[in-house]
């Protein structure tokens, strides 16, 4: 297997987290973050799988894709594992009704 991406991006713990999904008929939309290091990272996506199969467009904005530069990264090939995690289901669905959920 030839390695898409270089060896720094490996070790990279990406957990991506779903805070919202709005579905549509033809496309989803999503929005949520992740980390790269110590550093939020929210994002916004737009998903959708018909003929040619699934993708996801996913956005951060450029403030976001600063800070991954100042951390050594190049955020495009962050987005790309991003992308890949999520069409490939790896990643965390937060569940709005578990936060709202007071205890005494």
């Amino acid at each position: 297997m030839i390695n898409e991406y270089p060896e720094e991006y490996y070790n990279l713990n990406l957990d991506i987290n779903i805070k919202n999904v709005v579905e549509g008929s033809v496309a989803s939309k999503l929005s949520g973050f992740f980390f790269v290091r110590d550093n939020r990272v929210v994002f916004s996506a737009l998903a959708f799988g018909r003929i040619g199969g699934h993708n996801v467009n996913v956005k951060i904005s450029k403030s976001s894709a600063n800070e991954i530069k100042k951390l050594g990264y190049d955020p495009e090939i962050i987005l790309q594992i991003v992308q890949r995690k999520i069409i490939e289901g790896e990643i965390s669905i937060l569940d709005a009704k578990k936060k709202k959920k007071k205890t005494s």
